[in-house]
């Protein structure tokens, strides 16, 4: 299935919000789109509220994606303990069991680091699947090496041949390689939702000694999602969403 937007000459809404949302660099585009009208009492929309664009009300099956973040050991046992890290996991298997009933493909991404690196080392024990979430056989296994997915590996191409247009992403860290493939996947041409509670991270001080919590950490990162990028929803409500 070859996607819309790499064939067809008349670009859609979603289309346009792809193509203007690919760098901030394009905001001057934005006076051409009409300002929706559900923005108007909202005096700090997001720019993807501005130009019209909603949150995702459906999926298709055979178009969508579950893409799975690197649910590995580190998170958990390592250096980089998550404490919400076991609540995305539950909501990750929720997401994953929505998937299997209604046949979306599941992608599993894993992080992997030279040997002895101080963080996911290929021969160390942290680099492995958490025990509750290890990749099934008919699951898909990706490996990368950079902060997004898309970077460091051919996923692009295995989804535009599988016919891919929507990712749902779930993951370890909101702030990192979430926010990362997210990122990655608009300008790519893919609607993308992020699964807000199935994805989660930690806190971090910076050099200069200030320090940002896990949960400012989180939302800001999903604040800069649902900004530029896609749709952040509950597990709950992309499990509502009708499917056909």
């Amino acid at each position: 299935m070859t996607l819309a937007i790499a064939t067809h000459p008349v670009r859609s809404l979603p289309a346009m919000l792809k193509s203007t949302l690919v760098g901030l660099g394009m905001m001057m585009g934005f006076g051409h789109y009409a300002v929706a009208a559900d923005t108007a009492a909202n005096q700090q929309p997001t720019i993807r509220a501005m130009l019209g664009a909603k949150p995702t009300e459906r999926l298709d099956p055979k178009t969508t994606a579950l893409l799975v973040i690197d649910f590995q050991n580190e998170y958990f046992t390592g250096r980089m303990p998550i404490p919400d890290g076991m609540k995305a996991l539950e909501n990750t298997q929720r997401l994953i069991k929505f998937a299997d009933k209604e046949k979306i493909q599941v992608i599993h991404v894993q992080h992997i680091a030279p040997d002895d690196a101080a963080v996911f080392a290929k021969n160390g024990k942290t680099v492995d699947f958490h025990p509750l979430m290890k990749p099934r056989a008919q699951d898909t296994l990706v490996q990368k090496t950079t902060v997004s997915v898309f970077a460091s590996t051919d996923l692009d191409a295995q989804l535009k041949k599988a016919g891919v247009k929507t990712l749902i992403i779930s993951g370890l860290m909101t702030h990192a390689c979430v926010a990362g493939a997210a990122r990655d996947a608009a300008p790519l041409g893919y609607d993308v939702v992020v699964a807000s509670d199935a994805s989660a991270t930690r806190a971090i001080t910076r050099a200069d000694g200030h320090s940002v919590t896990k949960d400012e950490l989180h939302n800001s990162a999903l604040a800069e999602i649902e900004d530029t990028f896609g749709s952040v929803l509950t597990t709950a409500q992309i499990i509502a969403l009708p499917v056909n």
